[in-house]
């Protein structure tokens, strides 16, 4: 198994690579639908102590990881494995050459352009029942492969720098683009997607839209909507997305957000 840089902080980020009998790689397999940095099986969990944490979460060097059972990679891979065997791998499982995605906008040419690096100050807000704040959690994380970050299915990733397709649907009303993508990770976590330009100069300065999350449980998946905003400040020569802003959807005012993005950029 090994991580697909596709799938960058995914939360099935493995691939299943098959090699022949010469180590040449025969096929890779992107849909095995595992993922986890944190397995039972692992010397750390193996103390009554550690037990405890197996099929939960844990704080592991500053990040919140699930401790995922060894059962459940075991059983999907050998599954995978007999499929193999026996020349019954559905063509749907096998990994596609993957094509570059044609930016729909100028600041996203800009950015692959000139971005060496991003570094992203993510805060976490909570209000007392008055509506002043109580707690502020931040965490900073790095990120050095724009491209690979905005096309993936990390949340993050795809609402600090949005990246649309050539082929997306636009319609333009005044000093508004509205956009309707076709691209599978916008639509994980985008809809309702609007578009600001600036009225002399035409770059855009603010991404507004309806944030798409997606929760887990031991009853499944479900999605709620929460307000999504993205603020652009000029960066070198390019207009690129400075701050992000998640709101639920009753702020409507936007006064309380409940999670802030701030990215720096490094310039090549």
């Amino acid at each position: 198994m090994t991580g697909n840089p596709q799938k960058v902080k995914s939360r099935n980020y493995f691939n299943l690579d098959i090699y022949d009998s010469q180590d040449n790689l025969e096929k890779s397999i992107d849909k095995v639908n595992v993922g986890g940095s944190f397995f039972e099986h692992m010397f750390f969990f193996q103390s009554t102590e550690g037990k405890k944490f197996i099929g939960k979460g844990i704080q592991m060097w500053g990040f919140f990881v699930m401790v995922q059972p060894y059962s459940t990679i075991k059983e999907k891979i050998s599954k995978l494995i007999n499929m193999d065997i026996s020349n019954s791998i559905p063509e749907n499982l096998i990994a596609k050459e993957q094509t570059f995605i044609e930016p729909l906008f100028e600041y996203q040419k800009c950015g692959l352009e000139i971005i060496k690096e991003r570094t992203k100050t993510i805060t976490v807000y909570q209000y007392d029942s008055l509506g002043n704040i109580k707690n502020k959690i931040p965490r900073v994380e790095k990120d050095n492969s724009l491209y690979l970050s905005s096309t993936s299915k990390d949340l993050g990733s795809v609402t600090s720098f949005p990246y649309f397709s050539k082929t997306d649907t636009t319609k333009r009303d005044g000093k508004y683009i509205f956009v309707k993508s076709g691209l599978e990770n916008i639509n994980h976590y985008l809809k309702d997607i609007r578009l600001t330009l600036d009225s002399t100069e035409q770059h855009v300065v603010r991404i507004d839209g309806k944030l798409i999350i997606h929760g887990y449980t031991k009853d499944g998946h479900y999605t709620y909507d929460e307000i999504y905003v993205a603020d652009f400040e000029k960066i070198g020569d390019c207009y690129l997305p400075k701050t992000i802003k998640y709101y639920p959807l009753e702020d409507t005012d936007l006064l309380r957000p409940r999670i802030t993005t701030e990215i720096d950029y490094e310039l090549k």
